[in-house]
């Protein structure tokens, strides 16, 4: 079942601008075909493509039912910018595995400039990855923030995980409760002494990911995917 994001106008389910053009021209449907439309809520919407017009496509709802593949928890990313195509896969992935939002910053040894990364860009990355993993609402992006600012903002959650490269202790993932977690993981040169420390001042766990370094985007992945399953997101 092909999959687009819509827009309620006047009590009407439409599709328009790339995501007409994406059924128009590159699916070529046609009307009376069927389709899952998202309304970027927690609804799965079974439709009707009941008129083609240029600009738009008009849906009528047959059926709706509540999307499984929602999170269940909180998990926001504090993510260092890294280099535009790690930073891309990194959202990617994030929606596949159901974090809720990403909050890019800029730290001391960060080799990216906040301007690499187009927000139209952006987003388009992460609405077709919420096609493809069947997410009818999609991962929230803020803007690039500065290190303080990420930091003031820790105490908001339950539980804070950071990803320290130098760290020797592992963390008893049995023990991860909470609906608010924060995921906190570095650039590509890591995070120097003292943003470690500072992150760990405020009640982070800072934890190992093993024995060997990881990339930026693998760190981020590994540490997504492990607080996803074993918190039952």
């Amino acid at each position: 079942m092909r999959r687009f994001f819509g827009t309620l106008k006047n009590d009407k389910i439409i599709i328009e601008n790339e995501e007409l053009v994406h059924l128009k021209s590159v699916l070529r449907m046609k009307e009376n075909e069927e389709v899952i439309v998202y309304l970027n809520d927690e609804y799965e919407y079974l439709c009707n493509l009941k008129k083609i017009e240029k600009n738009y496509a008009e849906c009528e709802v047959k059926d709706k039912w509540i999307c499984p593949a929602l999170p269940n928890k909180n998990i926001v990313l504090f993510q260092a910018l890294a280099k535009r195509e790690k930073f891309e896969f990194i959202l990617q992935k994030a929606v596949e595995l159901g974090i809720t939002k990403v909050v890019p910053f800029m730290s001391e040894f960060c080799v990216a400039k906040s301007n690499e990364n187009k927000r139209q860009r952006l987003e388009t990355i992460i609405l077709n990855a919420c096609k493809q993993c069947e997410r009818s609402k999609q991962m929230e992006l803020e803007d690039v923030q500065n290190f303080d600012k990420i930091l003031s903002r820790l105490s908001e959650f339950d539980v804070v995980l950071f990803a320290n490269e130098r760290e020797e202790k592992r963390f008893d993932f049995s023990k991860l409760n909470g609906k608010n977690i924060a995921i906190i993981v570095g650039a590509e040169g890591g995070f120097s002494d003292k943003e470690k420390q500072d992150i760990i001042s405020q009640n982070a766990i800072s934890l190992s990911l093993g024995k060997r370094i990881l990339r930026c985007e693998t760190a981020s992945v590994a540490m997504m995917s492990m607080i996803s399953i074993l918190s039952e997101n």
